[in-house]
């Protein structure tokens, strides 16, 4: 025959005092090993949850979120409209970066949002932003049009002459016209480069036939 919760609990109770050990010990020692009917089990304080329904306190969780302040809802708990509300939100995070490599950022308009620098958890460094600015120098596309960049690599020009030339559409773009101004111009560089270099040659080819005229000339006066 099964004995009864209150028969139980008076057997405790009893041993309790015989012994000297606390009766709500025993009976939350005997619960965790199953040892209690239900009726005995000692009761749990439900904690009471600061969100509204269950979605949103998973969503909550998904998330990473902690309720900070009042909800929308009932004694002030969080909704699920407001677990979104705290997702769409920005997040502000203190950004670990040196005087001097701010300063240089914002010479040059970089973006440091989402970078991690080489100093100390992640500090970012005058360094980095050094990197930062050489490799968007090193990624910047030419403003030129397609048939002008045709036009150019027909003409042998490199991307640094390329980069020298004015262009005269909007923005600066390098257009054809630019192209074939400025590879005729190098052309005609090239050409009068040549032909100053031929022009000296003749010239001196002349003034030594002259010289080689007029030696016979000085034999028969000496004569």
């Amino acid at each position: 025959m099964a004995t009864s919760a209150q028969t139980l609990e008076t057997i405790i109770a009893t041993l309790s005092t015989k012994y000297s050990f606390e009766k709500d010990d025993a009976i939350a020692f005997l619960a965790t090993e199953e040892l209690l009917p239900k009726k005995m089990l000692p009761k749990t304080e439900k904690e009471d949850s600061p969100f509204a329904s269950k979605k949103a306190e998973e969503l909550a969780s998904q998330h990473g979120i902690t309720p900070e302040g009042e909800g929308t809802g009932k004694n002030g708990k969080w909704t699920l409209a407001d677990v979104e509300k705290h997702m769409s939100k920005p997040v502000k995070t203190k950004m670990l970066i040196s005087p001097n490599a701010l300063h240089l950022a914002n010479e040059h308009n970089i973006s440091l949002v989402g970078k991690l620098g080489s100093g100390k958890e992640g500090r970012i460094l005058l360094k980095d932003v050094e990197k930062l600015i050489a490799e968007e120098d090193d990624s910047k596309e030419l403003n030129i049009s397609p048939r002008a960049l045709q036009e150019a690599n027909d003409s042998g020009l490199k991307e640094e002459e390329i980069a020298e030339i004015s262009g005269s559409g909007k923005d600066g773009r390098i257009l054809l016209e630019d192209i074939k101004t400025y590879a005729s111009s190098k052309s005609e560089s090239s050409d009068n480069g040549k032909g100053k270099g031929k022009g000296k040659k003749k010239g001196n080819y002349k003034k030594e036939q002259e010289s080689s005229d007029d030696e016979p000339a000085s034999s028969d006066d000496s004569e």
